[in-house]
């Protein structure tokens, strides 16, 4: 019976068919975890920068703008 059913899934048409419903599963769990939570979407939305940058300059992102602001802010109380 198990031979069977790895003889079954082993068929072309079928293999192919789960692993495009794995991988399909596998990147709407991967999206879901990027886009749930706004701390997790700043930080990763900082680092779309990153391939720009040389190891002596540092470009500014919206996130660290936001975290100097803050700190600016947060200082002055």
């Amino acid at each position: 019976m198990i031979s069977e059913f790895f003889n079954w899934i082993g068929r072309p048409e079928i293999a192919k068919t789960i692993e495009l419903f794995l991988l399909f599963g596998v990147f709407i769990v991967v999206l879901i975890y990027v886009y749930t939570g706004k701390k997790r979407g700043k930080r990763l939305e900082s680092y779309k920068d990153i391939p720009f940058l040389d190891d002596h300059d540092h470009v500014s992102t919206d996130a660290n703008k936001e975290q100097v602001s803050k700190n600016e802010s947060e200082s002055r109380k």
